[in-house]
């Protein structure tokens, strides 16, 4: 059983990276999930030349997240070209595209990030026939169609001054300072159809913040119009290595040693869980488990935590726990007999970050599995964010002793620290 178990392990792993490789990766991009409205029909295709004509191709849209960490929406945009001449090719995001010819009609298909198109000029040799420009209609108010990422939730951003715009906005916390001490940096990345700078340059446009005054910039839209875009985040002002909480809740259990069993009772527990984070991807994990009634029960462990894959846009995390259990059981105080054991049950957690959609909420679910002859059995979830809730299952079992415990817990954040 348990080595089919380390086996579905390291099968799911393998899986998880191929499918984030192969599957959702195209170039620089991965697939992203779209997160707000998008209808071809608010972009506007300009030409200046009747022998080009132009069109999106709405079947190829789709929602990639760049090198940047944008949600970006790219689609295809058909040219045809009507001309003579020998000699005809296009220049895009410093890319030279050659068309195919089919009588005087030379044609392309070009992918087009909406939220930042560039321009595409059509060359007859060196001379420049035409410039393709895609620009987004205006809107009185253009709230729903700004893509705020999930990875601004944390830190509360708030962007004005341009309602009427398409926009993506990513965030990134960057860390400064000592491993014992960090100081915080939030790396803010935007992309826009039709904004730029003063001086024309286009987007992306990167915004770092260190403290939660507000930070402006002046920008132009498509009709030279100056907006003043205003970025206000909330910033903590240190970044903790470790973190504890604690946890209260009713358990069902059943226990028994030797021929004694004891009918289903309930009991009250204690929870302490923490974690120290050495790296962005591998951390210690520690945890506590205390259940006394008419029998006690105690089981503690620590873990080496470490990442194994990010999919589905970053949304799900899976990562492995490599360490060792202590038990310490006595089924009742009339038999006196306290046993303590050591052993090694090892597991995984699959995290699935703002879950259901509802930012800063993480569902996690867990388990761990004995590595060797004896019985045991850890698997519980949990959903919330600094406070959260999470459902428990223990089953246990040495030479004559057992219990099975399953319940609710209720956690609160306790002791934060480095």
């Amino acid at each position: 059983m348990i080595k089919f178990y380390f086996f579905l392990i390291i099968l799911f792993s393998t899986f998880s990276l191929t499918v984030s490789s192969q599957v959702f990766s195209i170039g620089k991009f991965s697939i992203g999930e779209s997160r707000i409205p998008l209808n071809l029909n608010d972009f506007i295709i300009h030409t200046n030349s009747t022998s080009i004509e132009t069109k999106f191709i709405p079947e190829s849209l789709q929602w990639l997240r760049n090198e940047n960490n944008l949600l970006v929406p790219r689609v295809l945009l058909e040219i045809s070209i009507n001309n003579n001449d020998s000699n005809i090719y296009l220049v895009a995001d410093k890319k030279i595209i050659i068309p195919t010819k089919e009588d005087t009609i030379y044609s392309t298909k070009i992918y087009v990030d909406l939220f930042n198109p560039g321009e595409i000029t059509v060359f007859s040799g060196e001379k420049p026939l035409d410039t393709i420009i895609v620009e987004s209609k205006n809107f009185s108010s253009g709230k729903l169609k700004q893509l705020i990422d999930y990875s601004c939730s944390p830190y509360s951003l708030k962007i004005e001054g341009i309602d009427s715009e398409y926009i993506s906005v990513g965030c990134k916390m960057n860390y400064l300072g000592k491993w014992y001490s960090r100081t915080p940096r939030l790396e803010i990345t935007m992309s826009s159809t039709n904004l730029k700078t003063i001086n024309g340059k286009s987007p992306p446009y990167f915004f770092y913040l260190d403290s939660n005054s507000p930070l402006e910039i002046k920008l132009i839209d498509q009709a030279k119009q100056i907006k003043i875009l205003r970025l206000e985040a909330q910033i903590p002002k240190r970044l903790n290595r470790f973190h504890t909480a604690l946890g209260f809740g009713p358990y069902i259990y059943k226990a028994s040693i030797l021929n004694e069993t004891t009918t289903p009772l309930l009991a009250p527990s204690l929870m302490i869980y923490g974690k120290f984070d050495l790296t962005e991807t591998a951390s210690i994990k520690a945890f506590d488990a205390l259940l006394y009634a008419k029998s006690l029960f105690n089981n503690s462990g620590m873990y080496f935590s470490y990442d194994l894959a990010e999919v589905f846009d970053n949304r799900i995390l899976i990562n492995a726990l490599i360490g060792f259990q202590g038990i310490h059981y006595n089924f009742s105080k009339k038999t006196n007999n306290t046993e303590f054991q050591i052993l090694y049950p090892q597991g995984f957690e699959v995290l699935y970050k703002h879950a259901f959609g509802i930012e800063n909420y993480n569902l996690f679910y867990g388990m761990f599995l004995s590595t060797g002859q004896q019985r045991y059995t850890n698997a519980w979830l949990r959903f919330g964010k600094r406070n959260f809730v999470e459902l428990n299952y223990i089953d246990w079992g040495h030479d004559s002793s057992h219990i099975q415990m399953w319940g609710i817990s209720f956690g609160i954040p306790f002791i934060s620290a480095f």
